[in-house]
């Protein structure tokens, strides 16, 4: 597994926010969506869903 993956969970598991966590990384919003997507599929769950 690609360890940068996970520097990108922890960010958003923090932040609770794709544009938060991407300000804290210093990254877009759309390259840490696209990480997010890639975690879910190596993990093959449907981490961080939206509720509500």
């Amino acid at each position: 597994m690609d360890l940068n993956l996970l520097r990108v969970l922890d960010a958003l598991l923090q932040e609770n926010s794709v544009p938060r966590a991407a300000e804290r990384l210093g990254t877009s919003p759309a390259a840490v969506s696209r990480t997010l997507a890639r975690l879910r599929r190596t993990v093959g769950d449907p981490l961080l869903v939206r509720a509500g």
